[in-house]
C-alpha cells in the first residue's frame, strides 16, 4: 500500500505563508495611511512655502541639474554677490569684496552637501513637475517608504507584531515626517538608515552573498546622502566577521568586500570631486564653514551655546590676492578659522560646549528654544515640532525596554545602537540640532516598538496565568 504523505509540513508552510502576505497587507496598509499623513501636513502646513536654509539649495540644485548645470552652488548662481547678505540685517557688516560683486548667473560647482537627495528630489522636475509643491509630495511618498522600510527591519530582528507596531510609530512620529514638507535630505535617510540596520541584521541571522551586497549598496548610497553615515559601515558589518559557518579568510575577504562594494557607488561622485576642486574633495566639502560657524564667541558663550551661528562665517574668505576662490578653497579657510577657534578654548570646549552639543542633540538642553531655532532656521512649524517633542520623550523609554530586552535575549544589538552612537559622536565635534538626531531616531523607533510588543505580551502572560491556574484548582476539586 502506497503510504500517504503527511499533510503537516504543507500546511505549516501555507500558514506561514499567510501569515507572511498578512504581515505585508498591514504594512503596505501602514505605510499608506503614513503617506495620507504627510500629504495632509504638507497641504495644510507647508504647501509650496518659501523654503530657508538647506531645503532651499536641494530644491534649487535639482533643478540647476535638471537644467543641465550639473551640480552648481544655488546660493550663488541665483543671488549672485547678495548671496552674502542674505541673513545679515545689517548690510555694513559685510565689507565689499569680490564674494560682493560676483554676479546673478555665477556658475561655480558645489559639493556641499553630498549628491544622492538632490538627484533624487531632479526626478519629479525632469518629468517636467518643478513646483516645490510636487517636491513636497514625492518626499511624502518617500518618507512613507521609509515607514515600510523601519516596519520590516524591526521585522527582521523582533518579529511581525513589532514590526507593525514599529510602523505605525513611524506613520504618526512628528520628527520623522516634519521633514518631508521641508524638502530636507532626512526624508531619504530614515529610509535609508531602516534598510541598513534590516541588511546588518540580515547579516547577522540569514549571512548570504545576495544580502551583502545589497548592504554594502545601502552604505554608499547611505553615504552619498549624509557623509557620517560611511562610518556606520565598518561597524554595521561586523556580523560577517562573526558567522562561525565561515573560516576567518572567507569572513574576512567578504568584510573586505563591503568596503570595495562601498568605495565603487561612491567612486564616481569622488572623482568628480577630485577632478572638479583645487583642494582635496571626497564626499563633500561642508564640514569648514560648519566647524566655523560652531566654534565662536556666540556658540561658545552666547545663548547659541552647542549651536550654530550664522554670522560666525562671515565675512567669506578670499584668495591670496582678495579674488573670489571655488568652494574647496573656501572651505579650507573656514576649517582653519574653526580649528583655530577650537584650540584657543579648548577647556571650555570640553567641560560646557561639547556637553551642550550631545544634550541639544538629544533634546535635554535648551528643548523649546531648539524649536524657535528650528522654527527660524528651517521653517518647521512650532506646534507640530512641540507634539514630535513629547512623542520623543514618550517614546525613549520604550526605547531603552527594547534595547533591554534585546541585550537579555542574548541578541545581536549593533545594528541599533550604531548610529546613535555615531549621531552624538558628530554633534560633539560639530552642533546639536534637531534635525542632525533623524538618523538615529530610526533605531529609537525600533526599539520602541521592540519594547512596547515584549510590554503587551507580558502583560497578556499576566492576564491568562490566573485564569489557567482557576481551571487547574477546578480541575483538582472535581478530583
Amino acid at each position: 500500500m502506497t503510504k500517504k504523505p503527511s499533510s503537516i509540513s504543507t500546511d505549516r508552510t501555507h500558514n506561514l505563508s499567510i501569515k507572511g502576505k498578512s504581515f505585508h497587507i498591514k504594512l503596505i496598509s501602514l505605510s499608506l495611511l503614513a503617506f495620507l499623513i504627510r500629504v495632509i501636513y504638507v497641504i495644510v502646513f507647508e504647501k509650496g512655502d518659501l523654503l530657508n536654509g538647506d531645503a532651499f539649495y536641494y530644491h534649487h540644485a535639482s533643478k540647476l541639474l535638471v537644467d543641465g548645470l550639473g551640480f552648481t552652488e544655488p546660493y550663488r548662481y541665483i543671488f549672485g554677490g547678495e548671496q552674502e547678505l542674505l541673513f545679515v540685517s545689517d548690510p555694513s557688516y559685510v565689507p565689499e569684496t569680490a564674494n560682493r560683486n560676483l554676479p546673478i548667473g555665477h556658475i561655480e560647482p558645489t559639493a556641499g552637501h553630498p549628491p544622492l537627495w538632490v538627484i533624487v528630489l531632479a526626478f519629479p522636475i525632469f518629468l517636467g513637475f518643478s513646483s516645490v509643491l510636487i517636491q513636497q509630495i514625492f518626499c511624502s511618498f518617500i518618507g512613507a517608504i521609509g515607514v515600510f522600510a523601519i516596519g520590516w527591519a524591526t521585522r527582521e530582528i523582533a518579529g511581525d507584531k513589532a514590526g507593525l507596531i514599529a510602523s505605525g510609530l513611524a506613520s504618526i512620529y512628528a520628527f520623522l515626517w516634519l521633514n518631508d514638507g521641508l524638502l530636507m535630505s532626512e526624508t531619504l535617510v530614515v529610509m535609508l538608515v531602516a534598510l541598513l540596520i534590516g541588511f546588518s541584521w540580515r547579516l547577522y541571522s540569514k549571512n548570504s552573498l545576495s544580502t551583502l551586497i545589497l548592504f554594502s549598496l545601502i552604505g554608499g548610497l547611505a553615504a552619498l546622502t549624509r557623509v557620517e553615515l560611511i562610518i556606520a559601515i565598518p561597524f554595521l558589518a561586523i556580523p560577517i566577521l562573526r558567522d562561525s559557518s565561515q573560516d576567518l579568510k572567507k569572513r574576512l575577504l567578504n568584510y573586505s568586500a563591503v568596503g570595495l562594494i562601498v568605495a565603487a557607488t561612491v567612486s564616481p561622485w569622488v572623482i568628480r570631486n577630485l577632478t572638479q576642486f583645487e583642494e582635496p574633495v571626497l564626499i563633500s566639502n561642508g564640514s569648514g564653514i560648519l566647524l566655523a560657524q560652531t566654534n565662536c564667541d556666540a556658540t561658545y558663550f552666547g545663548d547659541k551655546q552647542g549651536y550654530w551661528e550664522y554670522l560666525c562665517g562671515l565675512p567669506q574668505p578670499l584668495g591670496e590676492n582678495g579674488e573670489a576662490t571655488d568652494e574647496s578653497v573656501r572651505d579650507k579657510e573656514y576649517r582653519k578659522r574653526g580649528l583655530d577657534y577650537a584650540s584657543q578654548h579648548k577647556r571650555h570646549l570640553l567641560t560646557n560646549v561639547v556637553p551642550k552639543r550631545m544634550a541639544r542633540l538629544w533634546g535635554f538642553y535648551a528643548p523649546i528654544e531648539q524649536l524657535r531655532a528650528d522654527k527660524l532656521v528651517e521653517g518647521r512649524s512650532f506646534s507640530l515640532s512641540f507634539i514630535g517633542l513629547l512623542q520623543y520623550y514618550l517614546l525613549i523609554p520604550f526605547s531603552i525596554l527594547g534595547v533591554v530586552r534585546l541585550k537579555q535575549s542574548k541578541k545581536f544589538i549593533t545594528p541599533v545602537v550604531t548610529i546613535p552612537i555615531i549621531a552624538t559622536l558628530i554633534a560633539a565635534m560639530s552642533m546639536g540640532t534637531t534635525r542632525y538626531r533623524v538618523s538615529a531616531e530610526v533605531p529609537l523607533v525600533i526599539c520602541a516598538a521592540i519594547g512596547i510588543s515584549y510590554l503587551v505580551g507580558s502583560l497578556k502572560n499576566l492576564n491568562t496565568e490566573p485564569d489557567t491556574e482557576l481551571a487547574y484548582n477546578s480541575a483538582t476539586t472535581k478530583c
